[in-house]
């Protein structure tokens, strides 16, 4: 009997009037000998025997140790052996060991080793597990003396995008339970150096190896790339992708499109108001009511309503701007329209040209001009600083219109303010000169200054440094008042076919009432006065 084994197992005897079967039942109550793990032996042993008498001793073994005479002959009595079952896969050995003769060899830990490497298992050999039978020693049962490493798969590389790839623009809801139709987020603004995309690269995973020590790999994961347009760049290390220019960002299938100008159809409750870092165009229109602003260039090749516009560049109107007396429009740069016709308010930095200018409020740094078919101004008022040109300007009815070039005198007031200002600024900075020369001196001649005398100094230098900014910022203003009152001298308004009655021309300070009708000439200022002269 074999001490260690619990479980119920058998045994063959090899005698000399024949073969014996031994049958022990489990300790435990479970785990009986089968008539299966019997067949197997006599079939991987080649031993002939009576079956019905091996079944009999199975049936009679699960309740008591049973020995009955399977066969006449005489057999070489078998040592213990092991049955190794490799999975399809290659991954796992369990084996399943049968018990000896009587009397025969049992297994060590050295021969079961060398049965799996005779077998080709070459790695994961569990030793424990072999250590594991040879202390219990229960047959019939599964042991899973060896297990490859299984791979690590990886992952695939995908690309992060740091802007929302579906817009769905959306009103803003009121705390008081109204619709804001004009605040709609659907535009992803970019900044020069802004970070719009992620590579997050492939992980390949790790290789496994099976029992054969045959290398088993983790499945294929899909390699990404950025796809890109223009004004994006790929950082050195190549995992973000960065923004070259300020305007805005969009993914068309997968590739990132990075563009300083912004192309709309019209701007109305689908868009909501439109605040852009570049140029925007627009082929449509500007309905009343929205707002339109841009640190670059505006286009717009539709009608203008009562909207505002705002440009950092230049503004051009394709169609022309119907103001509804509502109209409000800013460009740093030049004003081109076709027309423009009851707006609130228009300015430009640069010059303005229409070829009608009708009841609205229009001023210009440049030159404001009337030209084209028509080449009206007709109610309202219309100032530059520099000139202003028109066909006709006013009408036969005697609408009320005021046409001024030359500077405001808020303008002169605000010169000598300025000249004021940066006096007092200059005397304060002898002053804070003078101080900061004292506290040097003294720091010179003692090798140091005090606590409170180094808090002085400190102090000093920095509102020194402050009132230097403010002298540069007031001379720059005063500079640019005194160009434009530079151009005032040569200020004029020209006409090239008539001035009529109920026209107010400006200048400067001086105005002057057109109480008759004026053909082909030009309006300037000659010393206090101002005067018609021949073109």
């Amino acid at each position: 009997m074999i001490n260690e084994c619990r479980n119920g197992y058998f045994q063959f005897d090899s005698r000399e009037d024949g073969l014996y079967l031994i049958v022990f039942p489990s300790q435990s109550g479970e785990g009986n000998v089968n008539i299966e793990d019997i067949m197997y032996y006599i079939d991987v042993k080649k031993i002939s025997c009576d079956i019905v008498k091996v079944n009999e001793a199975v049936k009679k073994g699960r309740t008591a140790v049973t020995e009955i005479k399977v066969s006449d002959e005489k057999v070489h009595p078998y040592a213990e052996f092991g049955d190794y079952r490799i999975s399809a896969d290659c991954m796992s050995v369990e084996a399943v060991f049968y018990p000896p003769f009587i009397g025969a060899d049992m297994l060590t830990e050295a021969e079961i080793e060398k049965d799996l490497e005779y077998h080709g298992i070459k790695t994961g050999v569990d030793k424990n597990v072999i250590q594991e039978f040879i202390g219990n020693r229960n047959y019939g049962r599964g042991y899973r003396v060896a297990t490859g490493k299984l791979p690590r798969d990886g992952q695939d590389g995908y690309v992060e995008y740091k802007f929302n790839v579906n817009l769905k623009p959306r009103p803003k809801m009121n705390d008081d339970g109204t619709v804001d139709f004009h605040t709609l987020e659907n535009i992803n603004h970019v900044s020069v150096g802004d970070v719009v995309a992620v590579l997050h690269k492939e992980d390949h995973g790790d290789d496994g190896v099976d029992v054969l020590g045959r290398r088993v790999l983790p499945k294929k994961v899909k390699k990404v790339i950025f796809r890109h347009g223009r004004n994006l760049t790929i950082s050195e290390d190549g995992l973000n992708l960065i923004s070259q220019i300020s305007g805005h960002v969009i993914l068309d299938n997968d590739k990132v499109y990075v563009s300083n100008v912004l192309e709309l159809v019209d701007v109305d409750n689908s868009t909501g108001d439109i605040d852009y870092d570049g140029d925007v165009n627009i082929t449509g229109n500007i309905l009343a009511g929205f707002t339109v602003k841009a640190s670059g260039d505006i286009s717009v090749n539709g009608i203008v309503e009562g909207a505002t516009v705002i440009a950092g560049g230049s503004i051009t109107f394709n169609r022309g701007i119907q103001g509804m007396n509502k109209a409000v429009i800013q460009a740093g740069g030049n004003i081109v329209s076709k027309f423009i016709e009851s707006a609130e308010s228009v300015y430009a930095g640069g010059n303005i040209e229409a070829d009608s200018i009708l009841h609205s409020k229009v001023t210009a740094k440049g030159t404001i001009t009337a030209s084209g078919r028509n080449g009206l101004i007709i109610g309202g008022e219309v100032k530059s600083i520099f000139k202003i040109e028109a066909k006709s300007i006013g009408n036969l009815m005697g609408t009320n219109t005021t046409v001024g070039v030359g500077v405001d005198p808020a303008a002169k007031r605000k010169v000598d303010e300025l000249k004021n200002s940066l006096g007092k600024l200059g005397d304060n900075k002898i002053q804070l000169n003078q101080l900061l020369s004292a506290l040097r001196k003294k720091q010179e001649i003692e090798g140091s200054l005090d606590e409170e005398k180094h808090e002085l100094q400190t102090r000093t230098m920095r509102n020194l440094i402050l009132l230097e900014q403010e002298i540069n910022k007031e001379k720059k203003e005063l500079e640019e008042i005194r160009a434009q009152l530079g151009e005032e001298k040569n200020a004029c308004i020209k006409v090239y076919d008539a001035a009529y009655v109920g026209v107010k021309l400006v200048f400067g300070d001086q105005c002057l009432f057109i109480k008759k009708k004026y053909d082909y000439c030009q309006f300037i200022k000659e010393g206090a006065d101002i005067k018609c002269t021949a073109l």
